[in-house]
């Protein structure tokens, strides 16, 4: 599993990513954003290390028209 950030280095990227993304975070609202970003970032790292090539389908099933 990847390394965990540190809470500077996490809100760092936080406020870079907001900022790429055009959105203004109010500050009121900044802890619970915060806190939720860094929820959601652990989340994607476990379900990224959790699967590998292996469990991926063999089949592919395709709904076409007739």
């Amino acid at each position: 599993m990847p390394q965990v950030p540190s809470p500077d280095a996490l809100a760092a990227e936080f406020d870079c990513l907001m900022a790429r993304a055009g959105v203004t975070v109010p500050p009121q609202r900044r802890a619970a954003t915060l806190a939720a970003y860094a929820d959601l970032r652990e989340q994607i790292a476990l379900l990224h290390g959790r699967y590998g090539p292996e469990h991926e389908p063999s089949n592919v099933f395709r709904a076409g028209e007739r």
